[in-house]
């Protein structure tokens, strides 16, 4: 993979020396990582001291050939910009945005985070077939140094579910791990040594903690059962890290579990009994039990269909007072939030919002088809920070002051031109790229991407 050479060169000469200087020696950055964590801030990008790494557009179209894929590059590539050269209020590039790797970063299945003084990232598959065909909708995952340098990639998934897909960059006892289920396949890749590991190859569902949160070192995945005669249900595992081997739990004959969602070390899932086709939806604490029968341990939703669990208080908390998840009932999606004695609030009704994005100090931060918001669970105060914008409704990225407290929110979107603004519609630049808004005081939105 090269970076692109945007400069028109006369010789055939000369084009090889500056394609060695550009891949093998990399672009000049002053990037410094003084951190020990995983610097994840919701996946599109990563704040490392005073500087932003992250995926400089956004692309939603499926790419069909190789001309495709290097057309999107163009906007889409791994960038970093100083963080104080971001012109506030403005939607004009920042001064110094660097273009790491022409790769595409920015789609429906991009991940990026830094850890150490390596970024890491996802983009379409480029593999070829033994038919010499692509399969863009597979997944690389690669790494790379802060100046776009040294890069190594980690493995390419073998098929790609978007709608099952999990994805976790998580740390246990200073040791990095990158988790990824393909809807297929679970595969963590040790990121000390950056050897995969394939965990499952016939995982049916997964629970796996969010970035941030304290864990206990255990994932938990379900399998189909071999055929057995006279038998329903499916089989539950645990997987540690500490010795890289998974263990059957006990699982109740006609009982299928599928898990939904995780909290730090609390597993939620569907129990189906087979013999009576009930579904319910559980909870339980993954460092207390052996098996998915849960006597006491065990505490039932009054929900048999929730996904998209978060916990209230927000990125990196222990512990939690709230949980927020969407519940399909009566053929609509609603926020709930569920203060773990049993009460149950309405947070956003299905014609309020198009996506939860994350939750943080008591707030639910979302989308709707025309911007930005949060309600604060307890006051149900909703406050906007962007309208108006054609943006991107699913992909979003947060910051946070050394306070503690949400300073910004990232997100794609396209310029907007002014009312009186002479340029013809077909000249307009209709690209997302990536920009900021300030949570606290007016907030400014402005762009950090660099436009084409």
């Amino acid at each position: 993979m090269k970076t692109w050479l945007k400069t028109t060169l006369a010789s055939v000469g000369i084009l090889g020396s500056a394609m060695f200087a550009l891949t093998g020696c990399g672009v000049k950055t002053d990037i410094k990582n003084n951190s020990s964590d995983i610097l994840f801030n919701g996946g599109i990008v990563s704040v490392v001291g005073d500087h932003l790494v992250f995926s400089n557009g956004y692309k939603s179209d499926d790419i069909s050939t190789i001309d495709n894929y290097n057309d999107f590059a163009k906007t889409t590539y791994l960038a970093a910009v100083n963080s104080s050269n971001i012109a506030e209020g403005k939607f004009k590039s920042p001064e110094g945005v660097k273009n790491l790797k022409s790769e595409v970063l920015g789609f429906k299945n991009g991940y990026t985070f830094v850890y150490g003084n390596s970024i890491y990232y996802a983009a379409p598959n480029k593999h070829k077939t033994s038919s010499n065909a692509h399969l863009f909708n597979y997944v690389s995952y690669f790494k790379c140094n802060f100046d776009g340098s040294g890069e190594k990639e980690l493995f390419t998934t073998k098929s790609y579910d978007s709608a099952k897909a999990v994805v976790r960059a998580l740390k246990y006892d200073e040791k990095g791990y990158l988790f990824v289920y393909d809807g297929t396949e679970l595969n963590v890749v040790n990121l000390e040594n950056s050897k995969t590991s394939l965990v499952s190859s016939k995982a049916t569902s997964v629970a796996i903690p969010k970035e941030g949160e304290e864990w206990n070192g255990k994932v938990f995945y379900t399998e189909d059962k071999d055929n057995t005669a006279g038998q329903a249900g499916n089989e539950v595992f645990s997987y540690s890290v500490k010795d890289g081997k998974s263990t059957a739990l006990k699982n109740s004959i006609n009982n299928t579990v599928t898990f939904t969602g995780r909290i730090e070390n609390k597993v939620f899932y569907s129990l189906k009994n087979e013999s009576i086709s009930v579904t319910k939806t559980m909870t339980a604490n993954s460092n207390d039990y052996d098996s998915l029968t849960f006597a006491s341990a065990a505490r039932e939703y009054y929900s048999s269909e929730i996904s998209n669990i978060i916990s209230v208080t927000g990125n990196g908390s222990t512990g939690y007072d709230t949980i927020l998840f969407t519940s399909s009932l009566s053929g609509s999606s609603q926020v709930l939030a569920d203060n773990g004695n049993g009460g149950v609030s309405v947070v956003l009704a299905n014609s309020e919002y198009s996506n939860v994005w994350f939750a943080h100090n008591g707030n639910v931060y979302y989308s709707t088809s025309n911007g930005i918001s949060s309600k604060n669970i307890a006051t149900n105060e909703v406050t906007t920070y962007v309208e108006g914008m054609k943006f991107v409704e699913d992909k979003f990225g947060y910051a946070f002051a050394e306070s503690g407290n949400l300073s910004h929110i990232y997100f794609y979107a396209q310029i907007v031109y002014p009312e009186d603004d002479k340029t013809k519609d077909e000249d307009r630049d209709t690209n997302y790229y990536l920009f900021q808004v300030e949570v606290t005081g007016n907030h400014t939105i402005s762009l950090v991407g660099q436009k084409k």
